[in-house]
């Protein structure tokens, strides 16, 4: 069961001390160890332990985490909020988080943001009810536990979410994945947005406001009246609203992006509210009825998802398609009233139609998804009346030429019939078809439950609609017989068109191309591995002819008997042997003994004759072999009797002798085909007589079974669930003595005779062996080891001793892996039982016959063979040592397979997570796979004998093999059994060095093929771990010797080798001291466990001896690494060693490197000889490796023990931790200049405190002294450091930045040349730690470097410089001025010097240098980059556009460092806005930095503020209005073209729109609204301007993209009235056009947050400009309208209706003549049509009633004037576009004068007559 939240509480401090250390990696780390993913899964742990996190800790955390949003770390400290924050006591941060949701623009943080919210609504559904109590709990709201303000973002952000496209918006999240990008978060999490959103929605949903009376005419807007929701549920309501806005896009032809977002959500839907109704059924549930959801709240649920759902039912896409069908499950069992007729009515259409492929499987595909509605009478009373009819209709998607039809039909026959008795009623019942129930002599109780029908049956109870139904169901059972024999004549045509089988694993189809079939993958993942396509095909028949078998009638049973017998014995086809085993095999599995007593006399009579004619008498060892067409007879009579064999058990017995004849009979097939159909044959009779398993799966209990009443009515039972397990009565197969005396005759008399034989074979000679001798090798043995593998649960093993258990000094018996096997079901478990000594010993003696056999096949002559059959008598001992070790009990691959049958059959009758009732066959899989289960833990931690040593010393022999096909299969063999046996791989690894270094030794002549076998099995994965954990040296010693070996295939093995194993050598998995660490806390908590569970005298010896080798193991650790590193450096310093060898050995050596452990002095000599190698690759290696070296040294240095040491807690002996009690004060502190003696400065590096919230402490640093060094290092370390210091003289300082600042590999091809922070980072390192001694040849060398002409030179020279002033933050102030000394002298050249190309690499050098630092450590490069002028004027763009991104790296690194200074420099911005330089207008931008000066503080205000994180205070609004007021002048100012561009209005205008266009795609864009609003009427004219293009396009994307991202509620409705004053007041019809599309965008983004008033002037404007004098403009609002009508007005048709046709009826158009008259007349008349035409374009994929109507309307004025008769025509165009799919049931809706109507508007003919 789940915890309890007061039964654990978890600290979250701990989690979050080690995610914000690996969230915010030192940059070092980050070089080092690039691909560490641990912070993710940190993040994950939190949010699976956030509800055990205490409540009270909700203040602490907020006062942890907010301090450390800023703009930059927003998305990922959003992401650690939400999984932090527990459920409870949610009221003590929700308010903020839906304020920072307002004010952050930014993808990821909503995604935080919903996914914290739904888990809320979820925890909170039952309000104060809940298990939080009531202070804990949240309490309901406005709608579910939100605000009317708040539910309206969470609705607006699910509209945004499903990327529909309006206009010419391609989605409304555009802008903030943008902002994303710039502001990536550290963490990648995969979002289930739609999910979440489904759950807010669903839990948010009951009886909260007034209930919307039922449809009926239309009224005209009333303010003053109240509010209602649909069903009286506001959520309900606001979603019903969504869908209604999207549901065109779900039509099938109606295909994009945003079609698999609809689709998962409606599917989302779909089950979030079965969950929630099922839960509140449970006498369980919490939720108060109040709160509760309604009969009508889910009627109407259904009724606003039933469209969309049906529509997408015949999506064209089978994914789209799968998640369909999904919810058609849930919905179809809530109310199959309501979504079952017409389903049925789009199914049996779809059926019919014989032209539409896809309609016929998608049709299919949706009766597979509602088996429950089609044959559960409590479900759907009339369900089960059109079973047998669909099931007809469906037979013909049986067609071998149709894959995906054929699978889909199976998958329907196996849903609908899996939990029926397929049986004829009225045969079998002989009750009347009378509506009287039957009489008191005839009524039995059934055994077990009674559903609710049978119940009421008995009592005479049911309903005369119950009767008519029972009297339909039984009238339809009688096309069961038909139906029944139909399919199987179907399957058997399909056989029978079957091609041949081929491939080397025989399947059908041969070697087809895999098949994936995605519309299956979700409720079938077992039908669609990657296999041919037609066995595919025949793996979903044959799952559909096992449930067809095993619910069969009697009389049914008999019929399909003597029809599948009929058709085995008058047919045998080469291509359907295996197919027609598995049919029988469908057969054998319900009755077997009917089936083994028809088929065995045939078919051992006909295997008889065949083989004395000479069947199967061509000797063949491969399965590659084609089968000869005179053995076709053989084979298929062998396939039909092994079929019938697989499920006998007892009943076998009966047929001893016959079947021990056909077995000796059949020793006789010599053909490999023939052998293995006889070895699986005697695998399937061993194994159904020892094996124990579930002898039938019917859906009611044996005794019910039988019972005569349940043969009359077992419709009554149909899809009968039982609740108790214990109810289910399991028939078990336990094998008998008979059972077990017959399979042991079996061993004596077929497979010790062939033993003996074997014996007998491998004592041949070598030279005397021929191809007959390797045929009656491969024969028998894969005979009898076919034997041992269907015996594998025959014997229980016990004890075993003598395997070399690789006993060694670290070994502790007491405390060694042991296991207490579980009571299993093994047939012989007794030694003292005789036969369990037989079998004991025949097993024995077959594994000493399998290491005779290796011995003689590994003879020298056998193994040089070139006989082509001698690779096949190898493979075939390979698995005959397989069987021998790994097939005991149960495999792991079986487990697997019943967890998927399981899985399978529980989730095709789930529908929601706390079900309990299943159906029998679902308890009866369960019992199977835990019995299953228990034998599988027997194959776990095995002991080994000495024959089991011994046959794993011969599979590593055969892994060497020369044969790649032996060794594959022996390596897997070995890696399976090494993993099961104990110990198993102490002694297999060893003997693989051995051999390998065997072989390296020999050089160029070593045996290729014997290394390659060798070096996969050690490149294992798991094989790798174990070796770099016990033998680390060894390993990586034989794997780097391999140099010799020339041959590509070894090399490139061992490139992957060492690759891979660099994943293991982490600092963790080396650290030695962290193990001596005291954990006093624990130690307590493990004695006073001791003290309960009260030790015994042994566990208290082994725990103390555990505790004494707790040094011993360090230590043993570290001399591993020391030897692994000693040999490494031997390889790297050996001459001979090829470079690549020294690449990776210096790799290994820098993963060695850990942290508590001082560097060797001979290690940091070699990583600095190499950190200036030749080749690219070792030098970056080497640098990685002195860089993670001085790292080490510097935490060595600055901790105090091993905690601080691996926690990161490390404190510099400059740190001091400033308290900040006065944040203006602190801020003062911040600019308070530094000069030398300073006591009281203290710099602040690292963090920009302050953003939202003041931590309670800064950390801060005291400078350094002004002559000495205060840092000094380990002193352990410090033997490596002089051997690194010793190394780096001049000579290696020129030959580093020769080298640094040649071309890269890439300069051919890049445009520009960026810095390379790694090696600015190397450099950093090196003047950090070494100081100034390196400073002056560095100098030197950046002196030539950073005024060359090359970019190449002139990089490395930045490198440098950029190393040196960022190493130089501890040395000595003495130092450090003579540095900044040398920069300052050569600054200013520097920044004349910087031409185009190096741009990018300055501003990446200011970076590095002003990020994270105090900017009074480099007071002169700031001072340098102020003083700075900038001239707008100048004649040089580039020389403008330097010096302001240089200005504006300095503000956006230093932020509010500088706060002081940045209003002048916005002044400056704003002064000279109006610059000519396209470059310098796009830097302008705006400071934004809500603080508070505690957490708490900041929370209070969100709950109480309307803008606390002031979005909406604009502070530079009025220079924004001081430009508006001169737009008009400056526009009456502008310049003729092609001069327009420098008017001073195009500039400044420009200039703001590329601010707001920046803005609104920036994390901040909710903030640009307030100075948005007044530009918004001169954006429209600027919109209008065609003389400047770039102002015109500027201008509406502008437009575009403000109406696609969420301005504060607010200012919704005055940027809609300002949009609709434009249209209305504007003079210019370009205005008017160019608003109405942003209109429309906007308009549909804010659906759901609009007031009424506002929906209703915007349709008054649009019917409006329908009047429009220009001919666009009415068009455009056309469609507008059509649009707002779609999505929101569907009231007003009837309305607007009836307005249009008044308006056009009562205009007459006059003569031509009188031009005023005829124009105006033309006008209105237009605008009449063009409204009808909207309300038609409104519905495009239906005909609603009244659409006929207007299409007759619209006909009589087809032949009038343009435009009148072009729109039409075009309204035509596309209504005929949009319905010829759906045309057969549409043209229903017309009369004959309609008909004709239509007709005429489309082509003047009768298109659709």
């Amino acid at each position: 069961r789940k915890l309890e939240l007061s039964e654990l509480t978890l600290p979250w401090a701990r989690l979050w001390k080690l995610l914000q250390l690996e969230m915010w990696p030192k940059k070092r780390v980050i070089t080092t160890n690039s691909s560490r993913n641990l912070h993710n899964v940190l993040l994950h742990l939190a949010e699976a332990c956030c509800d055990y996190f205490a409540p009270s800790e909700i203040p602490n955390m907020l006062d942890t985490f907010l301090p450390l949003v800023t703009k930059e770390t927003a998305s990922s400290m959003f992401s650690v909020m939400a999984a932090f924050l527990p459920a409870s006591h949610a009221h003590l941060y929700l308010p903020f988080m839906f304020k920072s949701w307002e004010a952050f623009h930014s993808y990821k943080i909503e995604d935080s943001m919903i996914s914290q919210f739904a888990a809320l609504s979820v925890a909170h559904v039952a309000g104060t009810a809940s298990e939080y109590g009531p202070e804990g709990s949240l309490a309901w709201k406005d709608v579910g536990i939100y605000s009317d303000a708040e539910w309206a973002m969470i609705m607006r952000a699910c509209l945004a979410s499903m990327s529909v496209p309006v206009g010419s918006s391609k989605g409304g999240s555009a802008t903030s994945v943008h902002a994303d990008r710039s502001n990536p978060s550290v963490f990648k999490k995969n979002g289930q947005r739609h999910a979440w959103l489904a759950q807010i929605i669903v839990y948010s949903m009951s009886v909260d406001g007034a209930i919307r009376p039922s449809d009926g005419e239309a009224t005209k807007f009333d303010a003053s009246a109240e509010k209602t929701f649909l069903a009286g549920s506001k959520a309900l309501d606001s979603l019903d609203r969504l869908i209604t806005s999207v549901e065109t896009f779900f039509h099938p032809s109606n295909f994009g992006a945003w079609t698999f977002p609809l689709l998962t959500f409606v599917h989302r839907l779909a089950a979030e509210f079965s969950t929630r109704w099922n839960d509140e059924q449970l006498p369980s549930c919490k939720t108060p009825v109040a709160q509760r959801l309604t009969l009508d709240v889910k009627r109407s649920f259904i009724q606003v998802l039933r469209t969309p759902v049906l529509l997408s039912m015949f999506a064209k896409d089978p994914i789209a398609t799968s998640y369909a069908q999904a919810a058609l499950k849930h919905l179809s069992i809530s109310e199959p009233e309501l979504i079952m007729p017409q389903l049925l009515e789009r199914a049996f259409s779809g059926l019919e139609t014989v032209n539409e492929t896809h309609r016929t499987t998608a049709a299919i595909g949706a009766l597979a998804a509602v088996p429950s509605a089609l044959t559960v009478r409590s479900v759907w009373l009339k369900g089960q009346k059109h079973l047998v009819s669909l099931l007809e209709m469906c037979l013909p998607g049986i067609d071998i030429n149709d894959s995906v039809k054929t699978i889909s039909t199976s998958l329907f026959i196996t849903t609908a019939l899996q939990f029926i008795k397929i049986g004829d009623l009225n045969v079998e019942g002989g009750v009347p078809l009378a509506h009287d129930a039957p009489g008191e002599d005839v009524v039995m109780k059934p055994e077990g439950a009674e559903t609710p029908f049978m119940e009421r049956l008995r009592r005479k109870e049911m309903t005369e609609e119950e009767l008519e139904e029972d009297s339909l169901v039984k009238q339809s059972t009688a096309g069961f017989a038909d139906w029944v024999v139909s399919f199987f004549r179907r399957v058997f045509a399909l056989y029978e068109n079957l091609p041949e089988e081929g491939g080397k694993s025989g399947k059908t189809g041969g070697k087809s191309e895999g098949s994936y079939f995605p519309e299956l993958a979700e409720r079938f993942p077992q039908l669609t591995s990657r296999l041919p396509i037609l066995e595919t095909v025949l793996k979903s028949l044959n799952a559909a002819l096992d449930v067809v078998c095993a619910n069969l009638s009697d009389s049914l049973f008999t019929l399909v008997l003597n029809l599948v017998f009929e058709y085995c014995t008058t047919n045998a086809r080469s291509n359907s042997v295996r197919s027609i085993g598995n049919l029988v095999n469908s057969m054998a599995r319900t009755r077997p003994k009917e089936t083994i007593s028809k088929f065995l006399p045939f078919t051992k009579r006909q295997i008889e004759i065949e083989l004395a004619a000479g069947a199967s008498s061509v000797r063949t060892t491969s399965n590659t072999a084609a089968a000869l067409p005179s053995d076709t007879t053989f084979h298929w009579n062998l396939a039909v009797i092994r079929a019938a064999l697989a499920y006998g058990g007892a009943d076998l017995v009966e047929f001893k002798e016959d079947l021990l004849s056909l077995m000796s009979t059949l020793r006789k097939a010599k053909n490999e085909r023939g052998y293995s159909g006889f070895g699986r044959m005697v695998n399937r009779t061993l194994a159904t007589l020892t094996g124990t398993y579930p002898l039938e799966q019917r859906i009611v209990n044996p005794r019910q079974w039988k019972d005569p009443y349940f043969e009359r009515s077992h419709h009554n039972s149909w899809g009968k669930q039982f609740s108790n397990p214990k109810d289910v009565e399991v028939q078990w197969h336990v094998p008998s003595a008979k059972e077990l005396d017959f399979a042991i005759e079996i061993f004596h008399q077929i497979i010790s005779p062939m033993v003996e034989e074997l014996e007998q074979l491998i004592q041949v000679p070598p030279t005397n062996r021929d191809g007959v001798w390797r045929n009656d090798f491969c024969r028998m043995i894969y005979l009898v080891r076919s034997a041992w593998s269907g015996a594998s649960s025959l014997l229980m093993e016990t004890e075993k001793s003598g395997g070399d258990m690789c006993i060694d000094e670290n070994y502790i018996a007491g405390i060694s892996p042991s296991f207490k096997r579980p009571r299993a079901a093994f047939a012989l478990s007794d030694p003292t039982d005789a036969r369990y000594q037989t079998v004991k010993a025949l097993r024995e003696r077959f594994g000493n016959l399998l290491h005779q056999s290796f011995l003689a096949l590994t003879q020298e002559s056998e193994m040089k063979s070139e006989a082509a059959d001698a690779v096949d008598a190898s493979i075939q001992l390979v698995r005959a040592l397989d069987i021998y070790l790994l097939d005991y009990g149960v495999s792991r691959d079986t487990i697997s397979a019943l967890k998927r049958q399981f899985t399978m059959a529980r989730d095709s009758v789930k529908t929601h997570p706390k079900q309990r009732s299943f159906p029998r066959l679902v308890w009866i899989k369960r019992a199977a796979l835990y019995g299953y289960s228990r034998m599988f833990q027997h194959t776990n931690y095995r002991d080994r004998s000495a024959l089991d040593d011994q046959l794993l010393l011969d599979l590593i022999e055969l892994s060497l093999s020369p044969y790649t096909r032996v060794r594959k299969h022996s390596q897997s063999a070995l890696l399976a059994a090494s993993a099961y046996y104990r110990r198993a791989w102490r002694l297999v690894i060893p003997k693989i060095f051995d051999e390998l270094k065997r072989e390296t030794l020999k050089g160029k002549d070593a045996d290729p093929d014997r290394q390659k076998g060798a070096l996969y099995t050690l490149s294992d994965k798991t094989v790798l771990s174990v070796c770099c954990n016990l033998w680390p040296s060894e390993y990586l010693s034989c794997i780097l010797a391999c140099q010799s070996q020339e041959k590509p295939s070894i090399q490139k093995l061992v490139a992957r080798i060492a690759s891979d194993a660099l994943s293991c050598f982490t600092e963790e998995s080396l650290a030695t001291t962290v193990f001596l660490v005291p954990l006093p806390d624990l130690a307590a908590a493990c004695a006073a466990g001791h003290r309960v569970n009260q030790m015994s005298t042994l566990e208290q010896s082994n725990l103390e001896e555990s505790l004494s080798k707790t040094t011993f193991q360090a230590e043993l650790r570290q001399r591993r690494r020391e030897k692994l590193t000693s040999e490494l450096l031997a390889i790297a310093r050996s001459p001979l060693t090829h470079w690549r060898y020294k690449e990776y050995a210096i790799r290994f050596i820098s993963y060695l490197l850990c942290r508590d452990h001082p560097p060797s002095p001979d290690v940091a000599t070699l990583l600095s000889e190499h950190a200036i190698s030749e080749h690219p690759y070792t030098r970056v290696c080497s640098q990685r490796g002195l860089t993670k070296l001085l790292l080490h040294v510097k935490m060595r240095s600055f901790s105090q023990n091993s905690l601080q040491l691996w926690t990161g807690q490390w404190i510099n002996p400059l740190r001091q931790d400033i308290s900040i009690t006065d944040p203006s004060k602190f801020l003062q502190d911040l600019e308070t200049p530094f000069t030398e003696g300073s006591s009281n400065v203290f710099f602040v590096d690292k963090e920009e405190p302050g953003f939202l919230t003041w931590p309670k402490v800064a950390k801060a640093y005291r400078p350094p002294p002004s002559t000495r060094s205060v840092l000094v290092w380990d002193s352990d370390s410090q033997a490596g450091l002089k051997a690194i210091q010793d190394s780096l003289n001049e000579q290696w300082v020129q030959k580093y930045t020769t080298l640094n600042s040649q071309e890269g590999s890439k300069a051919a091809t890049a445009s520009t040349v960026d810095l390379r922070l790694e090696n600015v980072i190397f450099l950093k390192s090196l003047f950090k730690t070494f100081e100034a001694d390196l400073l002056e040849p560095f100098l030197n060398q950046a002196d030539t470097l950073l005024f060359s002409d090359d970019k190449y030179q002139q990089r490395a020279g930045f490198e440098t410089l950029g190393g040196a002033l960022r190493g130089s933050k501890n040395w000595a102030l003495d130092a450090q001025s003579k540095l900044w000394e040398w920069f300052t002298t050569r600054l200013p050249r520097l920044f004349d010097h910087i031409k185009p190309d190096a741009v990018a690499m300055w501003d990446a050098f200011l970076n590095i240098q002003l990020v994270d630092r105090d900017p009074r450590r480099m007071q002169p490069l700031v001072d340098f980059i102020v003083s700075q002028k900038v001239d707008f004027n100048a004649d040089s763009a580039f020389v403008v556009t330097k010096r302001l991104s240089t200005m504006g790296n300095l503000v956006d690194a230093l932020g509010s460092r500088i706060e002081s200074r940045v209003p002048g420099m916005i002044d400056l911005y704003f002064d000279n806005i109006q610059t000519p330089y396209a470059e310098a207008r796009v830097l302008m931008g705006i400071q934004w930095h809500p603080r508070y000066p505690t957490a708490a503080e900041l929370v209070t205000a969100c709950a109480e503020n309307n803008d606390p994180l002031r979005i909406r205070k604009a502070e530079h609004l009025p220079r924004i209005e001081s430009f508006i007021q001169n737009f008009d002048q400056w526009r009456s100012e502008r310049l003729p073209p092609p001069r327009v561009s420098q008017s001073t209005y195009d500039r400044v205008g420009l200039t703001l729109l590329q601010w707001i266009w920046g803005a609104a795609h920036s994390i901040r864009a909710s903030s640009v609204s307030p100075y948005v609003m007044p530009l918004l009427p001169e954006i429209f004219k600027m919109a209008e301007l065609n003389d400047s293009s770039e102002l015109q396009l500027y201008s509406s994307a502008v437009l575009i993209v403000l109406s696609a991202i969420s301005p504060p509620h607010e200012y919704v409705e005055p940027i809609i009235d300002n949009l609709i004053d434009a249209v209305k007041s504007s003079p210019s019809w370009r205005i008017r056009l160019s608003v109405m599309p942003v209109l429309q965008v906007f308009y549909f983004r804010n659906l759901l947050n609009l007031p009424d008033n506002s929906v209703q002037r915007v349709m008054d404007v649009l019917l409006e400009c329908l009047r429009d004098e220009n001919v666009e403009v009415r068009e455009t609002a056309a469609k507008t309208l059509s649009g707002v009508i779609r999505c929101s007005q569907r009231q007003s048709i009837p309305l607007l209706k009836d307005r249009f046709t008044r308006l056009a009826r009562r205009t007459k158009l006059p003569k031509r003549s009188e031009k005023d008259q005829f124009a105006t007349a033309i006008r209105t008349l237009h605008s009449a049509v063009l409204g009808l035409v909207a309300l038609l374009d409104a519905y495009p994929y239906s005909v609603e009633s009244w659409a006929p109507a207007i299409i007759e309307t619209l006909a009589r004025y087809s032949t009038d004037p343009v435009p009148i008769s072009t729109s039409i025509r075009k309204c035509a165009a596309r209504f005929k576009q949009t319905h010829q799919d759906t045309w057969a049931m549409d043209q229903l809706a017309f009369n004959e004068d309609q008909a004709q109507a239509l007709s005429t508007i489309v082509s003047g003919t009768s298109y659709y007559a």
